[in-house]
């Protein structure tokens, strides 16, 4: 390989191993760090996500050392079509979540979140039998996400 091909592979490399799981430990400190700020509801939301998670887990790992641990290679393929949705859900949730003021909705987004990002972090890591799914919507979510921070519009409508 010359030199360009190196540098290339290295920051995919770099994406797939770092910053995915990067993105999703960020995630779980926010939502951790919210749910402190916010009080009681949203930090049982938080640890609500967190014990569904564990009963995943175990769930999922006592299924495993029956049949076996898939063996599959964490880059299985990205698909652009759902990292562009995941880019439209992420802006679109993202300002759909400003309308949301009920405190007890907040902590279920909460768990919600708390989970699917413990999940997507095992799935991703471990198990990676969604990966291309996974790899595609974090990263396009995350697209969606800074893209909202970015507009001057803060709601859907406003772009509208």
């Amino acid at each position: 390989m010359n030199e360009a091909e190196n540098l290339l592979k290295s920051a995919f490399d770099f994406v797939i191993w770092i910053l995915v799981p990067l993105i999703l430990l960020f995630v779980l400190g926010f939502t951790k760090s919210l749910a402190k700020k916010k009080g009681d509801v949203k930090s049982a939301g938080f640890w609500a996500g967190f014990m569904l998670f564990v009963v995943v887990l175990i769930y999922q790992v006592s299924v495993f050392l029956q049949v076996g641990f898939p063996h599959n290679k964490i880059f299985q393929g990205f698909s652009l079509g759902l990292a562009l949705a995941g880019a439209v859900i992420g802006f679109s949730v993202l300002a759909g979540v400003k309308n949301v003021t009920s405190s007890k909705l907040s902590g279920w987004i909460a768990m919600i979140v708390t989970f699917i990002t413990f999940y997507a972090l095992l799935h991703y890591l471990f198990i990676r039998t969604y990966n291309e799914i996974l790899l595609s919507l974090i990263l396009g979510t995350t697209v969606g996400i800074l893209a909202h921070f970015a507009s001057p519009a803060h709601s859907s409508r406003d772009l509208l």
